[in-house]
């Protein structure tokens, strides 16, 4: 009897201690059999497995976390670039985006701009909540390129799905570019926007209207 309560209690602790996963298993051997020693044995390897593969897996991103941030602080312009390159290659997936943006900014900073909009265009196609993001990153780089057509076309694009949340950033960039590709009466139209999204610079922007306006 004694051997018996011994035994219920050493089933009771693996159940506890068993992920949710693999009780129906750890039940079928409880049921078909008193103390089937190698069906415990695998529930036990499971389990440890399962608790192993977290465990490899936290650490394996504290070591990229680590790296990451050796790179960002060690590194500057183009040799953070390429270092940030080289470390995306096998980063986790999870840190990606982050990556990414990071990566961009190196190119910026390094005055890559080209390479920079290649990595604008990736994010903007692998993390779709980030396409807004991109898109005035893509947009910046063609406006440090004296492109300010471009920047346009790529900044009216994106203001058509962004959302109002993304509204001051895109139309502020978008009043720029206007004004600098001589088309006066979209950076009107631009600055106006400004006027409700960012009243705590209202009288700067009905100084800009008002000089635009005067060009027309």
């Amino acid at each position: 009897m004694e051997e018996q309560n011994n035994t219920q209690d050493i089933l009771n602790q693996v159940h506890e201690s068993t992920p949710d996963t693999l009780h129906p298993l750890l039940d079928y051997i409880i049921k078909n059999g008193k103390m089937i020693v190698g069906g415990i044995a695998v529930i036990i390897l499971l389990a440890g497995g399962i608790s192993g593969v977290k465990y490899m897996n936290q650490q394996k991103m504290i070591k990229a976390q680590s790296e990451m941030g050796t790179i960002l602080i060690k590194y500057s312009g183009a040799k953070q670039a390429e270092a940030l390159a080289a470390f995306e290659k096998d980063a986790p997936a999870s840190m990606k985006p982050a990556v990414q943006l990071a990566l961009a900014k190196a190119w910026m900073d390094a005055d890559r701009f080209a390479d920079a909009k290649s990595v604008w265009a990736d994010i903007a196609k692998t993390s779709p909540k980030l396409a807004p993001v991109a898109g005035l990153g893509q947009a910046k780089c063609l406006m440090l390129e004296d492109k300010a057509g471009e920047a346009i076309t790529i900044l009216q694009k994106i203001k058509e799905s962004a959302g109002a949340a993304y509204a001051p950033s895109i139309n502020r960039l978008l009043a720029d570019a206007a004004e600098k590709a001589g088309n006066i009466q979209l950076a009107v139209q631009a600055y106006q926007g400004l006027l409700t999204s960012s009243p705590q610079e209202a009288s700067f922007f009905e100084f800009k209207i008002k000089e635009l306006k005067a060009k027309l």
